[in-house]
């Protein structure tokens, strides 16, 4: 059984609710990451990812340097328990039709894990930035 916790990423990246479409795009792009945790008052309270900037920035021609993340984040934010097995982790993605789901542990985000991390344990993983 592997479970949430072994094959998370745990050093994740967090921006501000108020941080720009445009400079989260490039801190995504310089960490090799598609997805970011969004805080606020040291909480987490949503995620940013590619199909979001894509969808909600990009295909309704708004300007990334006027938007700023709280626009176009996803929430509240799906979790799963690090000691849950990943096929229970799938098994919430392909519900909800999403890629990214929080891993948290006593109720705080300590981790994410994506889709790719999944399909990792099936077609070989791959170093990450932030794992």
């Amino acid at each position: 059984m592997v479970t949430v916790k072994e094959i998370m990423a745990k050093n994740v990246l967090t921006v501000s609710k108020k941080t720009t479409i445009e400079e989260t795009a490039h801190l995504m792009k310089t960490n090799g990451v598609g997805s970011l945790l969004i805080k606020e008052d040291d909480e987490i309270v949503g995620i940013i990812t590619t199909t979001d900037i894509v969808h909600k920035v990009v295909a309704a021609r708004t300007n990334p340097k006027d938007s700023n993340v709280d626009s176009v984040m996803s929430f509240p934010l799906m979790s799963i328990e690090v000691d849950s097995e990943i096929e229970k982790a799938g098994a919430c993605m392909v519900e909800n039709g999403i890629r990214h789901l929080a891993a948290t542990e006593g109720g705080k985000v300590v981790g994410l894990i994506s889709m790719r991390d999944l399909l990792g344990q099936y077609y070989g993983p791959r170093e990450r930035p932030g794992s």
